[in-house]
């Protein structure tokens, strides 16, 4: 995909007859540095560099800043006094290209980011105790019984704390479901813009694991940016429904249906 991802911040400024490349290279050379500095340093600053996380973040960034540089030529170009006026005068298949594009590089960034940075681990706690995950504290305590609408529940509770302050109580789950006595872990999960954090219950551990009220095995994923990856996708979705809304299109195809029934018309005339 890492072609298309780099001809998608070209094709809204190439004209394809005539752009050479020296012309390209001019409106495009700013886009390319946004997308090598982004690579070089975002990783740094998001704790760990690595060859993947660098190559997905330049190829975002690259789209993100290509894909200004397409708005701000068509904005500098236009003949309109005011920037209103300039940017009413891009159709609506213009924007929701533009809009799926982006959509591309959150997507990118979502999916590089879980990849490079997320952290699974299955820790044994007592009531009480507290793991140390990712800068995140998980203080675990306890499991009590509970009966559900169709199903018999061992629901967990995890406080998550961060540099000593309360973000969330998450409340994981067990569930045995009465018509097939089948068992099913019901993860918790904290949804964060930055990232979300999820708990799930594993099994009683200890001398006497029948005892619900001693230690669990307990597994706790960090999962940063994942939300990016349904955003982006949702943007992409939407573009692509605002690009084919232009009416340009509409009229187009009642064009060619009155082209086609033209002959068929003639034909009843004469006969």
């Amino acid at each position: 995909m890492a072609p298309a991802v780099f001809l998608m911040g070209i094709g809204p400024i190439a004209r394809w007859s005539s752009s050479s490349v020296p012309e390209l290279w001019m409106r495009l050379k700013w886009a390319f540095a946004v997308g090598a500095a982004s690579a070089l340093v975002l990783p740094f600053v998001l704790g760990r560099w690595s060859p993947l996380v660098a190559f997905g973040l330049f190829l975002a960034s690259w789209l993100f800043a290509a894909t200004a540089v397409s708005l701000i030529g068509r904005v500098r170009n236009s003949h309109h006094a005011s920037l209103a006026a300039a940017l009413r005068a891009n159709s609506p298949s213009y924007y929701g290209m533009l809009l799926a594009h982006l959509g591309v590089g959150i997507f990118i960034v979502g999916v590089t980011l879980v990849k490079g940075y997320e952290i699974e681990r299955d820790v044994r706690l007592d009531v009480g105790e507290s793991a140390s995950v990712g800068g995140y504290e998980f203080k675990f305590l306890g499991v009590k019984p509970g009966p559900g609408p169709n199903y018999r529940a061992l629901s967990g509770t995890v406080e998550v704390r961060k540099d000593e302050r309360l973000i969330e109580t998450l409340k994981p789950e067990k569930r045995i479901y009465n018509a097939s006595g089948q068992p099913m872990t019901i993860a918790a999960i904290d949804l964060g813009f930055l990232g979300d954090r999820y708990v799930s219950l594993g099994e009683p551990v200890g001398e006497n694991p029948d005892n619900i009220a001693g230690a669990w095995a307990v597994r706790i994923y960090l999962k940063p940016f994942i939300d990016w990856i349904w955003t982006g996708a949702f943007l992409m979705a939407l573009g692509g429904f605002i690009a084919v809304s232009d009416r340009r299109y509409r009229l187009a195809v009642k064009r060619k249906a009155v082209a086609l029934s033209a002959p068929a018309s003639a034909a009843v005339a004469a006969d």
